[in-house]
């Protein structure tokens, strides 16, 4: 099994070499990336894709709604949807960093991986009861093994081509193995509840600037008004209206650090009617108002 010692100890000199900061770092490995910090960070808008976080060292904290999820070392937190959320690392040191790798998951090869798995091993749905898209379990050492297998393939990219995707396979069926399951697999089915809010995040994604009244978005996932509703917040721990709002003041972040374009101009082109509600709303995402956060990037 694997040197758990050793693992961290790779990691943190790869991210010395590096000079990586406190942010998700490419290992040099397709999909897969780590995150070695010293320090405890402030709370921060995380914007999530469906992922697997293994934390080795020290702890994190992320906030979905009105839920505050921990996971430390030896834990994982899974990520069934796109989630925007807020995350810090709160517990780090210059002697103990936090240390952490990180899986983009592959819901097409988990759809194949289903369809290849006998009837008597596929998970027990659960679209009975509330099953929130953003979980922490303990991590199985299984799990934890194929992850540094596939990690240290960084020292051999030559043979990344051919034993990354076999990893990657046994990573998705270890997770189609684990408590957290019956999620992933509902995120398979079509006409599971969690595919058609999966649809719907995806339309509030791409088209964040318009309006998107409930009513249309649930229509299209084949579901009623108070359903969707119900359904959309107990996977993403927010509403519709508001995944929305935080999709466009994320978008709007990204156009002021990465644009010249006006505070105005980008608040009109995320879809705010008011450039002054954008500035409040804007403060209360982010802590600061555009132009400070505009500055403080380009400092």
């Amino acid at each position: 099994m694997t040197d758990l010692t050793r693992l961290k100890r790779d990691i943190v000199d790869h991210a010395d070499r590096m000079s990586f900061g406190d942010q998700p770092s490419p290992t040099g490995v397709p999909h897969l990336d780590l995150v070695r910090s010293r320090t405890s960070t402030p709370l921060d808008v995380v914007d999530y894709r469906p992922i697997l976080c293994l934390v080795l060292q020290g702890a994190k904290q992320t906030v979905m709604g009105e839920s505050v999820l921990t996971f430390a070392t030896g834990q994982t937190l899974i990520v069934g949807l796109d989630l925007p959320t807020t995350a810090r690392i709160v517990t780090a040191s210059e002697t103990t960093p936090y240390i952490s790798l990180g899986l983009a998951l592959d819901i097409t090869l988990l759809r194949e991986l289903m369809a290849e798995l006998p009837p008597r091993a596929l998970p027990e749905p659960r679209e009975t009861y509330r099953c929130s898209a953003m979980t922490v379990t303990q991590a199985d050492p299984d799990l934890v093994d194929a992850l540094a297998r596939l990690y240290r393939l960084k020292a051999q990219p030559g043979d990344i081509p051919v034993l990354a995707p076999l990893l990657m396979r046994e990573i998705h069926y270890r997770l189609l193995r684990s408590p957290e399951a019956p999620l992933l697999a509902s995120l398979t089915r079509p006409d599971s509840h969690a595919s058609r809010i999966a649809k719907a995040i995806a339309r509030i994604r791409r088209d964040f600037a318009e309006a998107l009244p409930v009513g249309t978005l649930a229509r299209e996932a084949g579901m009623s008004a108070s359903a969707f509703h119900e359904h959309f917040r107990s996977l993403t721990g927010t509403t519709p209206l508001q995944y929305q709002k935080a999709m466009r003041l994320i978008e709007a972040r990204r156009r002021l650090q990465d644009t010249d374009d006006s505070v105005s101009g980008i608040a009109f082109s995320v879809g705010y009617e008011s450039p002054t509600q954008f500035s409040r709303e804007y403060s209360r995402q982010f802590g600061r108002p555009p132009r400070a956060d505009r500055a403080l990037a380009g400092a």
